[in-house]
Protein backbone atom coordinates (compact mmCIF):
# COMPACT_ATOMS: atom_id res chain seq x y z
CA UNK A 1 0.00 0.00 0.00
CA UNK A 2 1.55 3.38 -0.99
CA UNK A 3 2.56 5.66 1.84
CA UNK A 4 0.15 8.54 2.26
CA UNK A 5 1.71 11.94 2.75
CA UNK A 6 0.59 13.47 6.00
CA UNK A 7 -0.46 17.09 6.38
CA UNK A 8 2.82 17.62 8.26
CA UNK A 9 4.82 16.22 5.30
CA UNK A 10 2.84 18.33 2.85
CA UNK A 11 3.37 21.52 4.87
CA UNK A 12 7.10 20.78 5.28
CA UNK A 13 7.35 20.18 1.52
CA UNK A 14 5.60 23.51 0.83
CA UNK A 15 8.05 25.35 3.06
CA UNK A 16 11.03 23.68 1.37
CA UNK A 17 9.73 24.44 -2.15
CA UNK A 18 9.25 28.11 -1.34
CA UNK A 19 12.61 28.28 0.44
CA UNK A 20 14.27 26.66 -2.60
CA UNK A 21 12.66 29.16 -4.94
CA UNK A 22 13.64 32.09 -2.72
CA UNK A 23 17.29 31.02 -2.48
CA UNK A 24 17.50 30.28 -6.22
CA UNK A 25 16.12 33.76 -7.00
CA UNK A 26 17.88 35.90 -4.40
CA UNK A 27 20.58 33.86 -2.67
CA UNK A 28 20.95 32.28 0.74
CA UNK A 29 21.02 35.61 2.59
CA UNK A 30 17.44 36.30 1.41
CA UNK A 31 16.17 33.21 3.21
CA UNK A 32 14.55 34.42 6.43
CA UNK A 33 11.49 33.31 8.33
CA UNK A 34 9.94 36.71 7.56
CA UNK A 35 10.42 36.22 3.79
CA UNK A 36 8.93 32.73 4.05
CA UNK A 37 5.93 34.06 6.02
CA UNK A 38 5.30 36.61 3.32
CA UNK A 39 5.42 34.11 0.44
CA UNK A 40 3.63 31.25 2.18
CA UNK A 41 1.05 33.28 4.08
CA UNK A 42 1.80 31.05 7.08
CA UNK A 43 2.48 32.28 10.56
CA UNK A 44 6.01 32.03 11.87
CA UNK A 45 4.75 29.40 14.31
CA UNK A 46 3.80 27.07 11.44
CA UNK A 47 7.27 27.47 9.93
CA UNK A 48 9.13 27.01 13.21
CA UNK A 49 7.05 23.92 13.97
CA UNK A 50 8.79 22.28 11.01
CA UNK A 51 12.17 24.04 11.23
CA UNK A 52 13.28 25.36 14.61
CA UNK A 53 15.87 27.74 13.15
CA UNK A 54 17.45 28.86 9.91
CA UNK A 55 20.34 26.38 10.20
CA UNK A 56 17.89 23.48 10.33
CA UNK A 57 16.03 24.85 7.31
CA UNK A 58 19.25 25.40 5.33
CA UNK A 59 20.39 21.86 6.10
CA UNK A 60 17.06 20.41 4.91
CA UNK A 61 17.19 22.62 1.83
CA UNK A 62 20.68 21.43 0.93
CA UNK A 63 19.76 17.80 1.49
CA UNK A 64 16.72 18.27 -0.74
CA UNK A 65 18.82 19.88 -3.50
CA UNK A 66 21.45 17.15 -3.33
CA UNK A 67 18.82 14.38 -3.37
CA UNK A 68 17.19 15.98 -6.41
CA UNK A 69 20.48 15.90 -8.33
CA UNK A 70 21.67 12.52 -6.99
CA UNK A 71 18.49 10.60 -7.83
CA UNK A 72 19.10 11.10 -11.55
CA UNK A 73 22.74 10.00 -11.18
CA UNK A 74 22.09 6.75 -9.31
CA UNK A 75 19.22 5.69 -11.57
CA UNK A 76 21.37 6.13 -14.68
CA UNK A 77 24.49 4.48 -13.24
CA UNK A 78 22.48 1.41 -12.21
CA UNK A 79 21.45 0.88 -15.87
CA UNK A 80 25.03 0.68 -17.13
CA UNK A 81 26.84 -2.60 -17.80
CA UNK A 82 30.62 -2.36 -17.54
CA UNK A 83 32.51 -0.55 -14.82
CA UNK A 84 33.86 1.86 -17.45
CA UNK A 85 30.31 2.68 -18.55
CA UNK A 86 29.31 3.19 -14.91
CA UNK A 87 32.32 5.50 -14.41
CA UNK A 88 31.38 7.60 -17.45
CA UNK A 89 27.74 7.65 -16.33
CA UNK A 90 28.68 9.01 -12.89
CA UNK A 91 30.64 11.84 -14.50
CA UNK A 92 28.04 12.61 -17.20
CA UNK A 93 24.89 12.32 -15.11
CA UNK A 94 26.26 14.34 -12.21
CA UNK A 95 27.02 17.21 -14.59
CA UNK A 96 23.68 16.89 -16.40
CA UNK A 97 21.92 16.56 -13.03
CA UNK A 98 23.33 19.90 -11.92
CA UNK A 99 22.38 21.47 -15.25
CA UNK A 100 18.88 19.95 -15.41
CA UNK A 101 18.04 20.92 -11.84
CA UNK A 102 18.94 24.57 -12.08
CA UNK A 103 17.16 25.65 -8.91
CA UNK A 104 18.93 22.96 -6.86
CA UNK A 105 22.30 23.92 -8.36
CA UNK A 106 21.72 27.62 -7.64
CA UNK A 107 21.03 26.71 -4.02
CA UNK A 108 24.36 24.90 -3.83
CA UNK A 109 26.18 27.85 -5.43
CA UNK A 110 24.59 30.25 -2.97
CA UNK A 111 25.58 27.95 -0.15
CA UNK A 112 29.20 27.71 -1.35
CA UNK A 113 29.46 31.49 -1.29
CA UNK A 114 28.78 31.49 2.45
CA UNK A 115 30.98 28.63 3.69
CA UNK A 116 34.12 30.67 4.37
CA UNK A 117 32.32 32.68 7.06
CA UNK A 118 30.04 30.03 8.55
CA UNK A 119 31.47 26.97 10.33
CA UNK A 120 28.18 25.09 10.23
CA UNK A 121 27.89 25.53 6.46
CA UNK A 122 31.57 24.57 6.06
CA UNK A 123 30.86 21.26 7.85
CA UNK A 124 27.82 20.63 5.64
CA UNK A 125 29.94 21.35 2.57
CA UNK A 126 32.58 18.92 3.78
CA UNK A 127 29.88 16.29 4.28
CA UNK A 128 28.61 16.88 0.74
CA UNK A 129 32.05 16.41 -0.81
CA UNK A 130 32.77 13.36 1.37
CA UNK A 131 29.54 11.81 0.11
CA UNK A 132 30.48 12.37 -3.56
CA UNK A 133 34.02 11.10 -2.98
CA UNK A 134 32.74 8.02 -1.13
CA UNK A 135 30.48 7.04 -4.06
CA UNK A 136 33.34 7.60 -6.51
CA UNK A 137 35.75 5.56 -4.38
CA UNK A 138 33.25 2.67 -4.27
CA UNK A 139 33.13 2.67 -8.06
CA UNK A 140 36.93 2.84 -8.33
CA UNK A 141 37.38 -0.06 -5.89
CA UNK A 142 34.91 -2.15 -7.88
CA UNK A 143 36.95 -1.43 -11.02
CA UNK A 144 40.17 -2.54 -9.30
CA UNK A 145 38.46 -5.67 -7.97
CA UNK A 146 37.31 -6.54 -11.51
CA UNK A 147 40.84 -5.96 -12.81
CA UNK A 148 39.67 -3.05 -15.00
CA UNK A 149 41.43 -0.26 -13.06
CA UNK A 150 44.99 -0.27 -11.70
CA UNK A 151 44.96 2.70 -9.31
CA UNK A 152 45.04 2.37 -5.53
CA UNK A 153 44.79 6.15 -5.06
CA UNK A 154 41.05 6.04 -4.57
CA UNK A 155 40.77 9.24 -2.55
CA UNK A 156 42.91 11.28 -4.94
CA UNK A 157 41.06 10.11 -8.05
CA UNK A 158 37.66 10.57 -6.38
CA UNK A 159 38.62 14.13 -5.40
CA UNK A 160 39.76 14.77 -8.99
CA UNK A 161 36.41 13.48 -10.31
CA UNK A 162 34.50 15.80 -7.99
CA UNK A 163 36.74 18.74 -8.96
CA UNK A 164 36.20 18.14 -12.68
CA UNK A 165 32.44 17.87 -12.27
CA UNK A 166 32.15 21.02 -10.15
CA UNK A 167 34.50 22.88 -12.48
CA UNK A 168 32.45 22.04 -15.57
CA UNK A 169 29.15 22.87 -13.88
CA UNK A 170 30.32 26.24 -12.56
CA UNK A 171 31.74 27.23 -15.94
CA UNK A 172 28.45 26.39 -17.64
CA UNK A 173 26.48 28.46 -15.12
CA UNK A 174 28.78 31.45 -15.06
CA UNK A 175 29.97 31.49 -18.69
CA UNK A 176 27.70 29.19 -20.71
CA UNK A 177 29.20 29.90 -24.13
CA UNK A 178 32.75 29.13 -23.01
CA UNK A 179 32.28 25.37 -22.69
CA UNK A 180 30.41 22.46 -24.23
CA UNK A 181 29.59 20.38 -21.14
CA UNK A 182 28.96 17.10 -22.99
CA UNK A 183 32.19 17.25 -25.01
CA UNK A 184 34.17 18.35 -21.97
CA UNK A 185 32.84 15.59 -19.71
CA UNK A 186 33.46 12.99 -22.45
CA UNK A 187 37.06 14.14 -22.80
CA UNK A 188 37.58 14.28 -19.04
CA UNK A 189 36.15 10.75 -18.66
CA UNK A 190 38.45 9.42 -21.39
CA UNK A 191 41.48 11.04 -19.76
CA UNK A 192 40.61 9.67 -16.31
CA UNK A 193 39.90 6.19 -17.63
CA UNK A 194 43.26 6.17 -19.46
CA UNK A 195 44.92 7.15 -16.17
CA UNK A 196 43.16 4.36 -14.28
Amino acid sequence: MPEVETVRDLRRGQILRVAKSLVAEKGLSALTFASLEKRLLFSRGVITYHFQNKEELVEALLESAIEEIDSAVFNEVAKQGSIEEKFKAVMRTTVTGFLAHREAALILFSFWGQISSNDHLAKLNSKLYQNYRMHSETLLKAGVKEGRFQTKKYGEVAALMVGIIIGIVTQVYFEPDAIDPEATIDEASRMLLAHL
